[in-house]
């Protein structure tokens, strides 16, 4: 008898704008410490404006400061993407997740008036006041985020396998480090960026944040 193999087959690309509804997804999913809520919902509060439009308008608008759309690698299985992040260098005047300049783009796509557009400004720049934040401040040149993978994918080595194709492109542009942050409570990140090398860099507790948000580590990997 013939055995017929039916292992899946995984393959490691780049994105491309085809790929946005994954990549926004991968924002979404990244930025929801827990179901039902996503960082970016208190923030469109008023705005009439579902939270995946809006992540997809700031992708189509290369809005987003933490990885344009290019700057994602996907792990497919079969022609299917099941898990992505970005990498990137993250600007040194402002750490923010999104580009100012760029925002009257996202509005007209999302058919915003200007009295919208300045709501949201101002509830994001309350959030994030100081661009130069030390709990955004990068812990390497390069820069990996919005790491996500399909619920029914996870706890297969996917992760660790997208991990390792972003680590190795830090590494081919000659980066010497790479930095991740995970949300504390989120173990199951840690345990795959640990199983991969990162270690500790520096840790901010709930305190910090006066108990409005659980805290967050920030990880470092030698590349050179």
């Amino acid at each position: 008898m013939t055995q017929v193999n039916t292992t899946p087959t995984l393959t490691v690309r780049h994105a491309t704008r085809a790929d946005l509804p994954f990549v926004a997804w991968c924002n979404y999913e990244a930025s929801s410490p827990y179901p039902g809520f996503c960082y970016w919902d208190p923030l469109l509060e008023g705005t009439g404006t579902a939270t995946m439009a809006f992540i997809e308008a700031v992708f189509q608008a290369d809005a987003l400061a933490w990885g344009q759309v290019e700057d994602f690698v996907l792990i497919e299985q079969d022609g299917k993407p099941i898990a992505g992040a970005s990498g990137f260098s993250m600007s040194s005047v402002d750490y923010r997740p999104l580009l100012l300049s760029r925002l009257p783009d996202v509005a007209r796509q999302l058919g915003w008036s200007a009295e919208t557009l300045a709501q949201f400004q101002q509830m994001y720049e309350n959030v994030w006041a100081d661009p130069l934040d030390s709990t955004l401040a990068p812990a390497a040149p390069w820069i990996i985020e919005c790491v996500a993978v399909l619920p029914e994918m996870r706890g297969k080595g996917v992760a660790r396998r997208l991990m390792q194709a972003l680590i190795e492109e830090g590494r081919a542009r000659g980066h010497s480090h790479a930095g991740i942050s995970v949300t504390t409570g989120n173990d199951a990140a840690q345990r795959v960026y640990e199983a991969v090398g990162f270690q500790m860099y520096m840790a901010y507790g709930t305190e910090y944040f006066d108990g409005q948000f659980p805290g967050t580590t920030k990880y470092r990997l030698r590349l050179s």
